[in-house]
């Protein structure tokens, strides 16, 4: 008898199924998406409400082809890709490959067998709205992406690329580093008394001037005279204790994570970029092998916006905290916490998938970074079902001449959650002051003036810039780790010591889009979109008004910005003189350039002087830069070196380790997509057997679409030529190869032209022949 047939993404995941349920069912792995829109064209029919046209993507056939057979002999089909707006489209591209006429979808939230169980229990049909919203995004994503971008090709630079969440982003980091350059410090100070109980002077506590004896005015020093002034009338004053008060405070556990906290919290504790993290995380979810056990999902689904957690879970995480802490540290009640903004809610929080597989229980079967992720979420939740810690706090007046002094005291009383989850250094509240009594009189040991002046705003890291992205509603869970990655990959912004500054290129292009296409980086636009989108999902509205609305006004402003002039990006000075053109007589300056490989230092005045700072035979390379970034094969430092073919990023173990950091040109990506496995962006490669697809993430990623030639869609609405394929009647566009332009199909590789002879008329002789292999006779 036929089995039923189980469709998931990945390999794992169905690795992971299959050990639950046994031979009763087969299942498949679809290896992410198998349709999309096709690379050499625009693939939507404006004309007929924003229509995709749809295609297999290249090296999927044998997928296809696969599925088909196992589906033939199965006595029923159900699609188990992830419960999200991806996974629903995964699934409604499956049915259509696969001519299912009710496909019905298993819902897996956390893959354990209890949930696997009650899922196969709670079959739903296809998610049309889920879908619709995925689409839209999906077609609004390509509408600005095939328009836009080649106009950025033509008037900044070519391999350039504009989206309606990165460009908002790059924004974002941009005004950050104009209000960093027109911040004006303002001056201040602080003086604090250093003082001690008249028996007990070797025990020194502060207490920081406040204001004057009879006002609750605080006193504002802007100039050191004041402080000295103050100084001096304090000078052979008495210290009194004025008045002391106590209180009992609590702070209460941080709730379970999301998406957005997780990456940002993997960022700042673990080092982690986003995309890395998300990796780990899907890794986490669709299961480990431990042991004899098998394959088994740690953690519920990684991408959600919502603290939700279920009745049973929280119900456990009491129990474990109650045996294993104590019945004062587990919440008599589930708590429920309450997020910011609007949110989907379609997935509970972060958690593990058991509360009972403890951090070090699981150890043996993790690898380090895994183990560190894990841990981080499991602490997390059971923190976040634990009780509040407690503290006593102590605030204390004391006067001395006309002036009042202030010291603050907090004291642990009870650790609560805190027995979990580790506390930030910074924000310890710990603080404890000697027991001392109204009218007591104090021993002045020091009186510490200090200069302070106000800080500007910092820049971004990549966990404050999907903090930010997530307040202004820019982007959801599935799109915040790859919008970091993909406006550093495109040179648009660089991180130095896990800071975030724009390149010229970047503000080049930020301050271009903001001239002629302000809606695209505007932030309440965009998050006005993300809430549209979400409006489509919820069934409130239909997709296609929404796309209409948005490219109406955006073609209208596509036709004007066709006329402007080219921009060129300046080019930032290092404040140097070019060495070599010192020598010989010019005024070449050093300055910041980019390549495919990254930034480099060399001459203002190239082509005509082609020095570059550090290039063999022309100076010492420069020392190792840190970059404040862990190997991730070894975990030691990487760092920034410079080599004969310009600068790069490897260990600082080498020659132990031998990592180098993969750089990426911005011309190989493949535009608006992303790898379905890890969420990095794709890329266009080469390779021993022709062109192919490939993940940016390799070699930890290995994830690839076929072998197959891969053709570069064409850079410009106006590549596309008015005289037709004479194969099959597409438009034809025009192409550059090796031996310079050439016309082809914009259908390119379904339609292949026949091979013309090539021409050699002018070389004097004709094609060189073959050299025997056959002896003379």
């Amino acid at each position: 008898m036929a089995n039923p047939l189980i469709i998931v993404e990945s390999p794992a995941k169905a690795k992971t199924l299959g050990r639950f349920l046994g031979g009763k069912y087969d299942i498949r792995a679809s290896m992410g998406h198998v349709r999309d829109l096709p690379k050499s064209t625009l693939g939507i029919d404006i004309e007929h409400s924003f229509k995709p046209e749809y295609v297999t993507i290249p090296g999927k056939e044998s997928t296809i082809k696969e599925l088909k057979a196992a589906a033939k002999g199965a006595s029923d089909i159900l699609l188990a890709s992830d419960p999200d707006r991806e996974g629903e489209a995964i699934a409604w591209h499956l049915a259509h490959v696969l001519h299912l006429k009710d496909p019905r979808r298993i819902e897996l939230h956390e893959i354990t067998p209890s949930a696997v169980e009650k899922a196969l229990n709670a079959l739903r049909p296809m998610n049309q709205d889920l879908v619709d919203a995925q689409q839209a995004r999906r077609v609004i994503d390509r509408l600005v992406g095939y328009k836009l971008s080649p106009l950025l090709w033509k008037k900044i630079r070519k391999g350039l690329s504009a989206g309606r969440v990165q460009s908002v982003a790059v924004r974002l980091v941009c005004e950050r580093e104009e209000e960093i350059e027109k911040f004006v410090p303002v001056e201040s100070w602080t003086l604090d008394a250093m003082l001690s109980k008249l028996d007990l002077p070797q025990r020194v506590f502060a207490a920081r001037l406040l204001s004057k004896q009879g006002s609750e005015e605080k006193l504002d020093l802007t100039q050191e005279s004041q402080v000295r002034e103050i100084i001096g009338q304090l000078e052979g004053a008495s210290y009194k204790v004025l008045s002391i008060e106590t209180k009992d405070s609590t702070r209460n556990a941080p709730p379970p994570y999301k998406t957005s906290t997780l990456q940002q919290d993997a960022s700042n504790r673990l080092r982690l970029k986003p995309n890395r993290t998300m990796s780990l995380a899907q890794q986490l979810y669709e299961g480990v092998e431990l042991g004899t056990q098998g394959p088994v999902g740690l953690i519920t689904y990684m991408r959600t916006d919502s603290f939700r957690i279920s009745d049973e879970a929280a119900t456990a995480a009491r129990h474990f905290i109650t045996d294993h802490y104590g019945p004062t540290y587990a919440r008599r009640d589930k708590v429920e916490f309450k997020a910011k903004g609007p949110v989907q809610d379609a997935h509970e929080a972060i958690r593990p998938t058991d509360v009972e597989r403890t951090p070090d229980s699981m150890r043996p079967f993790l690898t380090p970074d895994l183990f560190k992720l894990y841990r981080l979420i499991w602490q997390r939740f059971t923190a976040s079902q634990m009780t509040a810690a407690r503290f006593a706090q102590t605030r204390v007046d004391i006067g001395a001449a006309d002036y009042v002094f202030r010291a603050n005291g907090s004291v642990l009383v009870f650790d609560g959650f805190t027995r979990v989850w580790e506390r930030d250094s910074d924000n310890d509240e710990e603080k404890e002051l000697p027991a001392l009594t109204v009218d007591e009189l104090l021993n002045l040991q020091e009186l510490k003036p200090e200069q302070h002046f106000t800080q500007p705003p910092p820049r971004y890291t990549e966990a404050s810039l999907i903090k930010a992205l997530e307040e202004f509603g820019v982007g959801r869970p599935s799109t915040f780790a790859p919008t970091v990655e993909v406006i550093q990959t495109r040179h648009y912004v660089r991180q130095e010591e896990r800071r975030l500054f724009p390149t010229e290129l970047g503000k080049t292009v930020n301050g271009w889009l903001i001239e002629h296409f302000p809606v695209i980086v505007d932030v309440k636009f965009t998050a006005g979109m993300e809430e549209e989108l979400d409006d489509v999902e919820e069934g409130r509205r239909k997709w296609v008004p929404i796309v209409r609305e948005f490219f109406k006004p955006f073609s209208k402003t596509l036709t004007k910005a066709e006329a402007t002039a080219r921009v060129k990006v300046p080019m930032r000075e290092t404040g140097e003189d070019c060495p070599k053109c010192k020598e010989e007589g010019r005024n070449g300056r050093l300055v910041y350039r980019m390549s495919r490989l990254g930034e480099f230092i060399g001459c203002s005045l190239y082509p005509e002087c082609d020095y570059i700072k550090g290039r063999e035979g022309q100076e010492k390379a420069p020392p190792p830069e840190p970059t404040g970034e862990p190997c991730p094969r070894c975990g030691k430092p990487l760092v920034k070196r410079t080599g004969k073919r310009g600068p790069f990023v490897a260990c600082s173990g080498y020659p132990k380790c031998r990592y180098v950091k993969r750089e990426i040109d911005p011309a190989d990506i493949v535009p608006d997509r992303v790898c379905p496995t890890c969420g990095k962006p794709l890329l266009n490669r080469k390779g021993r057997f022709g062109s192919f697809i490939g993940c940016s993430g390799y070699p930890d990623c290995r994830y690839i679409e076929g072998g197959k030639r891969t053709v570069t869609p064409p850079a410009a609405s106006e590549l596309l030529l008015d005289d037709p394929c004479p194969r099959c009647g597409k438009p034809q566009v025009m192409r550059t190869g090796r031996y310079g332009e050439f016309k082809s199909c914009s259908d390119y590789p379904t339609c292949k032209p026949e091979r013309a002879a090539r021409t050699t008329a002018g070389r004097g002789r004709g094609p060189r022949a073959r050299k025997s292999t056959v002896p003379a006779a």
